[in-house]
């Protein structure tokens, strides 16, 4: 597929994500797909490799009960080759503690067969894991 197709691709992943219809995610991933989450795993519930549609669908239901987001936004979208790379910001309050959180992020996307084999967050996990354990951000 070309970079445009790949970009709709994400797009519509996104969309599918904010409409809360995470099922209708499951056709644009390969069943080999991959999650990297970034973050100590004792201290991140949502932190960790997910590997296949069924891994998918846990990130999924780890992040809705982990956090409630006010704002999800992706910014710019960046394509290259089979590489979708989205610069985004998020808005959102740990459950747990009730922190909030505004974290700038990257997500990178690889794509196979126009569908998405890939996928790793890269965002500020010192501010994600104070905010869950109900710490000082600056104190991580």
């Amino acid at each position: 597929m070309n970079e445009q197709e790949n970009v709709k691709v994400v797009q519509e992943g996104y969309r599918l994500f904010l409409t809360g219809e995470i099922e209708n995610l499951m056709p644009h991933y390969t069943e080999d797909v991959e999650y990297i989450v970034p973050g100590p795993t004792d201290l991140s519930p949502i932190a960790g490799r997910y590997i296949g549609k069924d891994g998918v669908k846990q990130f999924y239901s780890k992040v809705g009960a982990t956090f409630e987001f006010s704002v999800f936004e992706p910014l710019e979208m960046i394509a290259q080759g089979d590489k979708v790379v989205v610069l985004g910001h998020y808005q959102s309050k740990a459950r747990a503690t009730g922190q909030p959180l505004n974290i700038e992020w990257i997500h990178v996307f690889q794509l196979r067969d126009g569908k998405v084999s890939r996928f790793q967050i890269y965002e500020d996990t010192a501010t994600v894991v104070a905010a869950l354990n109900n710490a000082n951000v600056g104190a991580v």
